[in-house]
């Protein structure tokens, strides 16, 4: 079973900032991805990944702005951190993503 890759650019929305360019199936794998890389397996093991809406944004558990890469003109491979407004302004938003203890 093959699955198709995506390009996807994942903010923290309270600091703005890019904090990783992910090829992943989806946008939650993608944040389940970067918490694994940045905390570690156990920590992801604990966690539960769902999608949430703006008002996710606002709430206590970590939530990510997940943004489709493919198609948006942007150089994935070229951006950083500080791009966090370039991707914003120019790619298609494909989730919010929230990160809570199960």
């Amino acid at each position: 079973m093959s699955h198709e890759l995506a390009t996807f650019g994942v903010i923290d929305p309270g600091v703005n900032v890019l904090l990783e360019v992910i090829r992943a199936e989806n946008p939650l794998t993608a944040v389940r991805r970067l918490e694994e890389k940045m905390r570690g397996p156990e920590y992801v093991a604990a966690r539960s990944y769902i999608e949430g809406g703006e008002e996710s944004l606002d709430g206590t558990d970590p939530a990510y702005l997940v943004y489709r890469l493919d198609g948006s003109g942007l150089d994935a491979e070229g951006l950083s951190g500080e791009d966090a407004g370039r991707v914003r302004a120019e790619a298609e938003l494909a989730a919010v993503i929230v990160s809570s203890v199960k």
